[in-house]
């Protein structure tokens, strides 16, 4: 059970595919210094050894497993997982191929329930990451820096622009259950924006100080690219490219943001609905339209805008 709490925790890991790695990130869940009451795992119709892996979990008392009949995608597969959970559990998102340290449940509980949240109030916690290559070596010691994410605030206005949270990092309160249920049936954008946006848009949300799991980067999930890799130059090219040739500036956010805006809308503050209004309405703006809101934005958060 949890820490101070009798709220049960589930995990919810999402598997396709993903024997290679599937067993260090199972070992990981049960060496948690928080073990959780229930382990829901819904596989995506692997066709590797997977589901003979997923067999030998089956064994344990606490473990649920479900398999897709047909590959349904990472979200169609997380909504029908999240679904399953039962009513009153708090989630923690877990994708096949990370390994989680030992303290990650429990400190990431401890901040959940910290935030105060009223009882149908969505809030999540997530976290930084460390970054391990396939071998599990370590190539990086924050996700947040290597994309800049430690220069500015994570705020609902910085966060319209580009979403900040990696849902593999996620515990969230049962409220989220029905805000994962109204994420529309879309791969142009990923799920764990559409729970962030409820978070920073009438919810609660926090970020955790340390890196809590090792992000694997390989050949299959390239998630995390190395941001510093993409030099002044190549960033020139971009913007030049971005100014004479087709505009693809904001277009995921644009997106996420008008489906949010449909269905949730009126949960926003005014401010909170105005802001995400004049976003929406960059979609028929130019690209350099689009930067300067931008700038604009950004300006009051940056902490150390070129650090």
């Amino acid at each position: 059970m949890n820490i101070n709490s009798n709220t049960p925790l589930a995990v919810v890991l999402a598997t396709c595919n993903g024997a290679r790695f599937l067993d260090e990130q199972f070992n990981s869940l049960l060496q948690q210094t928080l073990i959780p009451d229930l382990i829901l795992i819904f596989d995506d119709a692997s066709d590797d050894d997977t589901p003979s892996l997923l067999k030998k979990y089956a064994k344990l008392n606490h473990v649920n497993i479900q398999r897709n009949a047909n590959r349904m995608g990472v979200n169609e597969n997380f909504r029908q997982a999240i679904a399953a959970v039962p009513a009153g559990y708090d989630i923690a998102i877990c994708d096949q191929d990370d390994i989680w340290l030992p303290e990650k449940l429990e400190t990431s509980v401890a901040l959940l329930h910290s935030l105060g949240s009223a009882f149908d109030q969505p809030a999540l916690v997530y976290s930084d990451c460390l970054l391990i290559d396939e071998k599990g070596k370590t190539i990086g010691t924050s996700v947040h820096r290597q994309r800049g994410q430690h220069r500015y605030e994570a705020v609902w206005d910085t966060f319209l622009f580009g979403n900040m949270v990696s849902g593999c990092t996620i515990v969230m309160n049962s409220a989220m259950q029905s805000v994962m249920a109204a994420l529309p049936k879309t791969d142009f954008y990923i799920y764990d924006a559409w729970l962030a946006m409820a978070g920073f848009g009438w919810g609660k949300i926090a970020c955790l100080p340390n890196p809590l799991i090792k992000y694997r980067q390989h050949n299959a999930n390239l998630t995390f690219s190395d941001h510093r890799a993409t030099n002044r130059t190549q960033r020139m090219l971009h913007h030049i490219t971005q100014l004479w040739g087709k505009d693809s500036f904001l277009q995921q956010e644009i997106a996420l943001a008008k489906d949010f805006h449909t269905q949730f809308g009126s949960r926003l503050s005014p401010d909170s609905k105005r802001t995400l209004q004049q976003f929406i309405e960059l979609e028929n703006q130019s690209y350099l339209q689009k930067k300067w809101a931008f700038e604009r934005s950004f300006r009051p958060y940056w902490l150390n805008r070129f650090s």
